[in-house]
């Protein structure tokens, strides 16, 4: 994975150093994982179990799994990622800490990650939102998806079904 970089931010992989910054910026807040599909980290134990996991990740999905390192206090404020491939089209999802929100940092990161998406040959990407997340559909709006459809989706981390609304870039 190569790291990328704009003059707020860096996007690249993390480390065991990083998840301090990931529990106590964005992954313990109830607020920032309201629509998220995993639930909120009770305790840093629930994000070092969940770094664990990312280590083991495929490497085609590793590849496309930043996360955004703030230049001006150098921490991990949130991630931008590929979270599967659905017939062979990345689908990305995205979290941010509360304290960054509204700075144009979301829109910004997903754009970098989609020019790097079909930079490799991605020709159609793939987003998703629950109906109700108003921030996150203006980022999906923002960075040029059509919408597609609105189905229901079972969230079985969190024992519930949500609508959400879908959606596509096609290059």
């Amino acid at each position: 994975m190569k790291k990328l970089e704009t003059e707020r931010f860096i996007l690249r992989y993390i480390n065991k150093s990083d998840i301090n910054d990931i529990f106590n910026n964005y992954a313990s807040d109830d607020e920032v994982t309201k629509y998220l599909t995993w639930p909120t980290h009770k305790s840093i134990n629930d994000t070092m179990k969940v770094f664990d996991i990312w280590q083991k990740e495929d490497d085609n999905i590793k590849k496309y799994h930043y996360f955004i390192e703030y230049k001006l206090n150098h921490q991990i404020i949130g991630s931008v990622a590929v979270n599967s491939f659905i017939d062979g089209n990345p689908e990305l999802g995205y979290v941010l800490g509360r304290n960054y929100w509204g700075l144009g940092i979301m829109s910004e990161a997903c754009k970098l990650l989609i020019k790097v998406l079909q930079d490799d040959g991605y020709n159609k990407i793939l987003i998703n939102a629950e109906k109700d997340n108003i921030a996150s559909l203006k980022v999906i709006d923002k960075c040029g998806f059509k919408f597609v459809k609105e189905d229901i989706v079972d969230v079985p981390l969190k024992n519930k079904k949500v609508m959400c609304k879908f959606f596509e870039l096609i290059k």
